[in-house]
């Protein structure tokens, strides 16, 4: 468990510089998405508590990122009491969607296949209202994401991963960013498992945490038709 709890660190903490990505979403709106995009709607998971029939009536989270209205996430909710152990965790968590965007704007510029280009989008899109997610309950129950020396130390280890990333080009560079994205996401769905939840102590943070999990499932899923799809070629 030990290794686990590192080895989840390493990965969510990966050198997370935050973007405006917002802003620059809005910036690009008008750019071309192909139509092969997995749906976003498609998570390879059921979270407990998910209706699995047809005619069920959808159960909505209070802390559920709003994928159709963007990234303002602003639901109100009654303040409660978070432990400090609590700002540890969300930190580790908002860390691992930061790193995620950083990399999806670096392969949206420079990936040269539509399809890994709409990968790169769907990154930004989903992660983004992920972080918005966050961020809204760190407001709502007043409690401070906390950081350590490792995170510093990963951090700079990202950047030199992303300027490796910037020098490819061609198939090199989008074989590469998908590769990372698939292990970055599958560490992410650990992460989450085996740390994060059994660790947090807020009903809040653990709703959020359980809700925001389906959506890197169906990354993952995304991420693995990609790769068998580039190396065909």
């Amino acid at each position: 468990m030990k290794r686990l709890f590192f080895a989840a660190v390493a990965v969510s903490v990966l050198g997370a510089c935050h973007f405006h990505t917002a802003a620059w979403l809005a910036k690009h709106e008008a750019d071309s998405t192909p139509a092969t995009v997995v749906p976003d709607t498609q998570p390879v998971v059921r979270q407990e508590g998910t209706p699995s029939s047809e005619g069920s009536k959808k159960k909505t989270s209070r802390w559920q990122p709003d994928r159709g209205t963007g990234a303002n996430a602003t639901k109100p909710m009654g303040r409660s009491s978070m432990a400090a152990s609590d700002g540890r965790t969300v930190g580790m968590f908002l860390m691992a969607n930061d790193v995620n965007l950083s990399f999806a704007r670096a392969a949206y510029a420079g990936a040269e296949s539509d399809d890994v280009k709409a990968f790169a989008r769907r990154m930004l899109t989903d992660h983004t209202q992920i972080v918005a997610t966050i961020r809204a309950l760190i407001a709502d129950q007043d409690v401070t994401p906390s950081d350590d020396d490792a995170g510093k130390d990963l951090r700079d280890l990202s950047s030199i991963q992303r300027d490796s990333l910037r020098a490819l080009t061609g198939h090199a560079f989008d074989s590469s960013y998908v590769s990372m994205e698939l292990e970055r996401h599958r560490a992410m769905l650990s992460m989450i498992d085996d740390v994060l939840l059994p660790r947090a102590r807020s009903a809040e943070l653990r709703e959020m945490l359980a809700s925001s999990r389906p959506i890197i499932a169906a990354h993952v899923a995304h991420a693995e038709q990609l790769q068998a799809s580039l190396a065909k070629r």
